[in-house]
């Protein structure tokens, strides 16, 4: 779970400064600011998403946590959706909090209740080369 959280760190570090770049850039700073965003979202929070989608979250669910993986899923899907989507101010700041809610979702209540209910071996079992 240390890897993912270290992924959820530098998420966060992205998060904060898409919030601060969508009232404070100007346009040519902004339009930078998506660039990279959309960069990093591709290289970093895609395989991050894809490895909680396809190892972690099919465990949990078969223990009873459907409810749980589900909310992450629909912010997944959602985050897919506006950073591909065309950018503005609006939407980035969208962006930078619902992606900040989404980490803090799964460092307080994913993550704990997967440490809970999985055992040490099955979590490395889980996310291992993930």
């Amino acid at each position: 779970m240390q890897r993912l959280s270290d992924d959820h760190h530098q998420a966060l570090v992205l998060a904060r400064r898409v919030r601060r770049g969508s009232s404070a850039a100007s346009e040519a700073d902004f339009d930078a600011l998506a660039q990279e965003a959309r960069r990093r979202f591709e290289a970093e929070l895609e395989p991050h998403f894809s490895v909680e989608e396809k190892r972690l979250f099919p465990v949990l669910a078969t223990r009873g946590e459907s409810q749980l993986t589900l909310r992450a899923v629909e912010d997944h899907t959602e985050l897919r959706r506006l950073v591909r989507d065309t950018w503005s101010r609006q939407s980035a700041l969208r962006i930078g909090e619902l992606l900040d809610q989404h980490i803090r979702f799964e460092e307080r209540s994913l993550f704990p209740r997967a440490e809970a209910l999985l055992s040490d071996a099955e979590l490395v079992a889980v996310l291992a080369d993930g």
